[in-house]
């Protein structure tokens, strides 16, 4: 049996690998989540994010550049705050992803409710109306 790209188990060792850095541009929350997005760290990081959203910044970009690894429960996490977004005034924007990452979320049709940029800079342009 094949797996998916971006979806496959991590080992032991690696499971818990997981960064996520916080940032303020004005009033722009970026995310930055590198190593392994894996169930075991889902509620760490449905907990940064929504700490973010209750800030009420004017956009949420989350950085996947250094992202090797999501699994179903990371991305629910990101479904619940476009949700948020949507509910607030503002998209999600998604940067960086590698082609793996990339490929789980067109599998999935979950593109078309997060707005993707190929890097950080574009995304922040894109926030600020560049």
């Amino acid at each position: 049996m094949q797996q998916q790209p971006g979806l496959t188990a991590p080992s032991t060792q690696d499971s818990a690998i997981m960064q996520i850095a916080v940032a303020r541009q004005e009033d722009i929350a970026i995310v930055t989540v590198s190593g392994r997005l894996s169930s075991a760290m889902a509620d760490q990081f449905q907990d940064r994010l929504m700490a973010e959203l209750d800030d009420n910044p004017k956009a949420l970009v989350v950085d996947f550049a250094d992202l090797r690894f999501i699994t179903s429960s990371g991305l629910r996490t990101l479904i619940v705050a476009a949700k948020r977004g949507s509910s607030e005034g503002y998209r999600v924007h998604l940067c960086g992803m590698a082609q793996a990452i990339h490929e789980v979320f067109e599998v999935s049709g979950l593109l078309r409710i997060f707005v993707v940029h190929s890097s950080l800079d574009e995304a922040m342009a894109a926030v600020n109306g560049g």
